[in-house]
């Protein structure tokens, strides 16, 4: 397999719950004959529009249509793969409105 994590131009084919699915779909697709890396995870909280769970998997844009249809018939999902859950979503919104409440109480403090 060619080594493309280096490349800048990897789309997302879809998100994995966790590193260990993330390597489970990464070895589907190296089967496959498709390069893949992941990307990801819990350190992406402090990147804006970060994901807070899971893991990216990414590869090369020729692969894309091939990595979705294997990851789907792998995961059994209908739904599109390449979206974030609901629930990282919410939470995303909700460390942001919370460091915004904590951003204006600290202005509120430092006034009076």
């Amino acid at each position: 397999m060619a080594d493309i994590s280096k490349r800048k131009d990897l789309i997302r084919a879809c998100y994995a719950p966790d590193a260990r699915s993330a390597d489970q779909m990464i070895a589907v697709l190296e089967q496959y004959g498709i390069s893949a890396v992941k990307r990801g995870g819990v350190k992406d909280i402090y990147r804006i529009g970060g994901d807070v769970v899971g893991e990216e998997i990414m590869v090369a844009p020729e692969d894309l249509s091939s990595a979705r249809d294997i990851l789907q018939q792998m995961t059994g999902n209908d739904a599109p793969t390449a979206e974030p859950s609901r629930s990282a979503v919410k939470t995303v919104i909700s460390l942001g409105a919370a460091v915004l409440l904590f951003i204006i109480l600290l202005l509120i403090r430092g006034l009076f």
